[in-house]
């Protein structure tokens, strides 16, 4: 993808504006793009994640969740969208967490009688909560993108957060009233036992609590909550015993593969909005919405339809990157708020993960669940599909939902 829209950015910009410029533009726009400050955000996050995953932490969470729900109908695949929950508080990356979770939660489900339709369509949807909630790589990539503030945006993905989280429980629910067959009851465990697995889950909470309440009370920048975050999860680990070189090795170098196929993209997508900007494709887009004379409500529900049409073929990222520098100039003179506007995209980038035919999150679990076919994976997404829905309406019918916190920090 990164390389696909430099090749394109250079080769039309130079068509445009001559080879000259363009060489100029292909030797400084890639440093200008990854040395921005609110970039360095990003490795210090997925490296977070990648400890976090490599000691086990995920079997932890979905332990923990499993003893407060598990022993409910449809318990299992409620205490997988908990682990993903928590999950995506350390690890920001939805395929991540998606591929995590399907390794651990699925053989588990498959032993306590659930459909495969169930078990994937819990993981994939369970996997988008990585992006939304904080601190989100997406996020961070939206804030660099249209150069709002990465606090702000965190804190309102928090609400819209949680409604994911309880709105995919219901969905399960009420697709085992409709199937009752589909899914089974886990073993109620002692009180002990359940003790137990809550504790070993509660330092995760005291790192989440500790990153966003500095950042709520303004001790810390987003770029230095990461990296206390990433100390705090170290010293969570020394703790247990884990701290090991080959553990620090695998990490680091994970962390090395991800960051560096994410920077590609920031440099492909630069250098492609030298040739946005050159072709004045922005203006055109916000003179032709202007032309249209749509509502606040219509231009949203366009933007809307558009994404979903991306989101079956493309990637989360790459759909960000292209669509970010168009609409955002229409959203900001049709005086929609760019902090909700976020949220709203990433929520809509999150259907594309869980779409058919090419959700990114339905790929991982098919990598992990070979001998499950791809339609029922496909179908087992659709609850969760509809849930996605209510909340997308929720949140554009009621903006508070999303601007409460951040509304409370500007005081």
């Amino acid at each position: 993808i990164g390389i696909a829209m430099l090749v394109v950015g250079f080769t039309g910009f130079a068509m445009i504006s001559g080879f000259d410029p363009a060489i100029f533009v292909l030797g400084t726009a890639p440093f200008d793009a990854v040395s921005k400050y609110t970039l360095s955000v990003l490795p210090l996050f997925v490296l977070m994640g990648n400890l976090a995953n490599s000691s086990n932490l995920s079997r932890n969470l979905y332990d923990a969740a499993y003893a407060i729900v598990g022993h409910y109908k449809g318990g299992l695949a409620m205490s997988t969208v908990g682990a993903c929950a928590g999950f995506g508080m350390i690890c920001g990356s939805s395929i991540a967490t998606a591929a995590t979770m399907s390794q651990m939660a699925g053989p588990e489900m498959r032993r306590h009688g659930y459909s495969d339709a169930l078990i994937s369509g819990s993981i994939a949807s369970g996997g988008t909560l990585g992006i939304i909630i904080p601190p989100s790589v997406i996020l961070v990539i939206y804030a660099y993108l249209t150069e709002q503030s990465v606090q702000e945006l965190f804190f309102a993905a928090l609400i819209p957060g949680v409604i994911a989280v309880v709105l995919y429980m219901i969905a399960i629910r009420i697709y085992l009233l409709i199937y009752p067959s589909q899914g089974g009851y886990g073993t109620k465990m002692p009180l002990k036992d359940r003790i137990s697995a809550l504790s070993k889950v509660f330092p995760i909470f005291l790192i989440f609590a500790i990153m966003m309440g500095g950042l709520y009370l303004g001790f810390f920048t987003a770029t230095e909550s990461a990296a206390v975050g990433v100390i705090l999860v170290l010293i969570f680990i020394f703790f247990r015993g884990q701290l090991k070189l080959s553990l620090l090795k695998d990490a680091l170098w994970t962390t090395i593969k991800t960051v560096g196929s994410l920077y590609l993209i920031v440099i492909g997508a630069s250098i492609f909005n030298y040739l946005i900007t050159v072709t004045q494709l922005p203006f055109a887009v916000v003179d032709f919405i202007n032309y249209l004379e749509l509502t606040p409500l219509g231009i949203i529900l366009v933007i809307c339809a558009i994404y979903l049409v991306l989101g079956t073929v493309m990637d989360s990222l790459a759909m960000l990157f292209l669509t970010i520098p168009v609409f955002y100039p229409v959203i900001i003179d049709a005086g929609i708020d760019p902090v909700w506007f976020g949220i709203f995209a990433v929520i809509v980038v999150e259907f594309g993960l869980i779409s058919p035919p090419v959700g990114m999150n339905l790929f991982v679990i098919k990598g992990v669940m070979q001998k499950t076919p791809l339609q029922t994976i496909w179908f087992g997404t659709l609850p969760f599909l509809m849930t996605d829905v209510i909340r997308l309406a929720l949140i554009i019918a009621f903006p508070a939902i999303c601007l409460y916190l951040p509304s409370l920090m500007a005081h």
